[in-house]
């Protein structure tokens, strides 16, 4: 109020419409110099007392106006702190969730670590199991592999021994044929090439010309049965002829049938002087006069020493050696034209049979199994050399 006092006192006359706008001095004061105003168109001034209500109207009307931007303000400034309470109240709500949430997080990321070092522990166990049972599989399967080579070379090896003591294509051919199917049985890229080989081998022992030896041991096991039954020439002079058969009786009963039986009995007894005659003369060729003159135990001698070379050249035989098999088929056909009777049938059949039997042959050009036994003993180093 002093300062817009101050002001009127000295700011010039204004004229009198600009009255409202300016500060009106107090009554009973005017400055020094001034000259009363006066109003356009020839108005007089207005009287103090109307411009001092004037005044403090003014006054009131700022005072209001102060009140009410003072209200405004503090309102708006309420209604600000009442927003940004609320605000600031969602935003702890929202941090205490999140706070809570990220508690849960890290219980859970705890939890999974937790889980994931038990995994981890476990999966560490897993390949350490797994790294040994792949280590005992594969030494089952070098073992396995190994004892399969060896049942194979086994088998190689008793084919190769059949085929040089004894020649047996057969037997050879059946423990190539077990190691050829034990090959065939396993699914490693290295036995390929062995089973290849000893198919080959397998195939050359197939070509084999083989000769009928169950015929030549049943020839021969016939021979040996008839040992018993073929005559020596020391027996046969000492057997009787055979009685003749007794003639029909035809005669009629009574006296009338007389004759006739006189007749017949008479006949009967010559029969029986003619067959004394013939069992006591025989002409026939011997040409060794010993054999006549043995005695019982050189018969059953000779009888034995027979069966025994027989019974070795059937042993040579089953061995497919030819040269001995043959030297006891030479020595049997001797001592049976030697020691028995050639007229007779079994010493015929003996005889023929004996013939036939040289006749086979035992010795055929076998193949090697050199090439399977050496493929197998490779494999065997390169087994264990892995």
């Amino acid at each position: 109020m002093t300062q817009d006092s101050s002001q009127a006192n000295a700011a010039p006359p204004v004229p009198a419409a600009d009255a409202a706008s300016e500060t009106v001095a107090p009554a009973g004061t005017r400055p020094a110099g001034a000259r009363p105003a006066s109003g356009r168109g020839g108005e007089t001034p207005a009287p103090p007392g109307e411009r001092r209500a004037v005044l403090w109207t003014a006054l009131g009307v700022l005072v209001a106006l102060v009140l009410a931007g003072t209200w405004f303000v503090q309102d708006r400034i309420g209604r600000v702190e009442r927003d940004l309470a609320r605000r600031l109240q969602a935003a702890e709500l929202r941090d205490a969730q999140r706070e809570q949430q990220m508690k849960l997080l890290a219980d859970t990321l705890r939890d999974t670590q937790g889980k994931a070092a038990v995994l981890e522990a476990k999966l560490a166990d897993s390949l350490g199991q797994q790294s040994q049972l792949k280590q005992l599989y594969d030494e089952m399967a070098r073992t396995r592999g190994d004892l399969m080579l060896a049942d194979v070379e086994n088998s190689i090896m008793i084919a190769a021994q059949q085929l040089q003591l004894g020649g047996n294509v057969q037997s050879a051919l059946l423990a190539l044929t077990d190691a050829e199917q034990v090959l065939a049985r396993s699914n490693q890229s290295a036995m390929i090439g062995l089973r290849r080989v000893l198919t080959r081998d397998i195939e050359r022992l197939k070509s084999v010309p083989l000769a009928d030896f169950a015929a030549a041991v049943n020839r021969l096991d016939a021979v040996v049965g008839l040992v018993e039954q073929m005559p020596l020439l020391a027996d046969v002079q000492m057997t009787a002829a055979a009685a003749p058969a007794p003639r029909p009786d035809t005669a009629q009963p009574g006296l009338w049938g007389f004759p006739e039986r006189v007749a017949r009995t008479g006949l009967q007894g010559w029969d029986a002087f003619v067959a004394e005659l013939r069992a006591l003369v025989r002409v026939q060729r011997v040409d060794q006069p010993e054999a006549l003159l043995l005695s019982p135990d050189q018969r059953f001698l000779a009888r034995e020493s027979l069966r025994l070379q027989l019974l070795n050249a059937r042993l040579n035989l089953l061995a497919r050696n030819e040269t001995l098999f043959r030297a006891d088929l030479g020595r049997a056909t001797v001592a049976i034209g030697k020691w028995f009777d050639g007229q007779h049938r079994s010493v015929v059949a003996a005889q023929g049979a004996l013939r036939q039997l040289q006749g086979t042959r035992l010795a055929v050009d076998l193949p090697s199994l050199a090439e399977s036994i050496a493929a197998v003993r490779a494999a065997r180093a390169a087994s264990d050399a892995r």
